[in-house]
């Protein structure tokens, strides 16, 4: 039978751990979402050449695994001389990474807006950028919003792999406790879940909501970004 009562000394070590991976989250989101506004909007206004080389490098970032990327952050840096340590690898290799994603995100929203509004833009002697940012930004976040929150949620899952750089969060924390606990790693483990699950299950209703409140309202259609 299940015994959680060993878990009492261990409490504020996996208190510590959870704020760790949510404050990891929340870094690593704000990078994400400067990283990826920034790639989908010099994709947008840069002409072909930029949008292809940068349309490469975000296929080659999506394509290759995260704990990858994580490692060569975490080690290049310390080869060149400027070492990283696991908080600060961790937020940057997930940040670029996620950047990838959310530019496809912001780039698929903004792209599904009629064109003719940014030419009726520059007609009336808008900038691009102005017209971008106050015209098709607005109209595009009803589609932007539910998938960020959605990508939001994998990027807390995906804090877990920063264990590789040593970084001590719920996981590392969970495998360090393991050690020391050998005969209740199956509730170190089921208590790790759970508590990923409470941090994510609120976000996914959040999410729903969202998109059917969108939906409802005419905001957004049925359809699928990239």
């Amino acid at each position: 039978m299940m015994d959680l009562g060993f878990l009492g000394p261990w409490i504020p070590l996996i208190v510590e751990a959870t704020l760790l991976t949510v404050l990891l989250s929340i870094l690593s989101l704000l990078g994400s979402v400067a990283v990826g506004l920034a790639v989908a909007l010099a994709r947008i206004l840069g002409g072909r050449w930029v949008g292809l080389a940068l349309g490469i490098v975000v296929d080659l970032v999506r394509g290759t695994p995260l704990l990858v990327q994580l490692l060569i952050w975490y080690l290049a840096s310390a080869a060149l001389g400027f070492g990283l340590d696991p908080l600060q690898a961790a937020v940057i290799g997930l940040s670029v990474n996620g950047g990838a994603f959310v530019s496809e995100i912001v780039r698929g929203a903004v792209s599904a807006v009629p064109k003719g509004q940014r030419e009726a833009a520059a007609a009336l002697g808008l900038g691009q950028i102005y017209a971008i940012r106050t015209i098709e930004l607005p109209q595009a976040m009803p589609v932007i919003l539910p998938a960020a929150v959605s990508f939001y949620i994998g990027l807390i899952k995906d804090t877990s792999i920063a264990y590789i750089v040593g970084l001590h969060e719920l996981l590392k924390t969970s495998q360090l406790i393991t050690m020391q606990e050998p005969s209740h790693t199956f509730e170190l483990y089921l208590v790790a879940a759970l508590i990923y699950f409470a941090l994510c299950f609120p976000l996914s209703r959040i999410a729903i909501r969202l998109e059917a409140r969108f939906q409802r309202s005419g905001l957004v259609a049925d359809r699928a970004t990239a």
